[in-house]
């Protein structure tokens, strides 16, 4: 398994496929493995991260660990990209006009209204959207 997600995939939906990978193998993927983890569980993956530690028998314990709690492979591992968020924000457009008027009428700079769109994404266009239709 080469595959870092056939690997993953194992480990939480195919036991026993996994317990016949080769503990090389297994130190191979730990490094992802680790970080993949550390989305859910941050405070046992940082101190899994020492120099001395056997990195197969870390990929082990995840497995072992969390193959009782999950059956398949947990959601919170796939987070989103950043060309999603991208995407999104080019796909809603507002207009300078409402942009203008927003800051002016909450005394912030334009500098502050574009990180909070970056930032909040979905919820701060909706709050542009929502001032827009009060304002017209």
């Amino acid at each position: 398994m080469d595959n870092l997600f056939d690997f993953i995939n194992a480990m939480f939906s195919k036991p026993e496929e996994f317990k016949k990978t080769k503990l090389h193998e297994r130190g191979k993927h730990f490094f992802m493995v680790n970080r993949l983890m550390s989305i859910g569980f941050p405070v046992q993956a940082a101190a899994f991260n020492h120099i001395k530690i056997n990195p197969a028998q870390v990929v082990t314990f995840w497995q072992e660990t969390l193959s009782k709690r999950y059956t398949r492979t947990p959601g919170w591992m796939y987070v989103k990209t950043k060309k999603e968020r991208e995407k999104k924000k080019a796909e809603q457009p507002i207009s300078e006009e409402v942009q203008k008027l927003y800051c002016e009428t909450y005394k912030i700079s334009r500098r502050d209204l574009e990180d909070a769109m970056n930032l909040l994404g979905d919820k701060m266009y909706q709050e542009l959207k929502n001032f827009e239709a009060l304002t017209k």
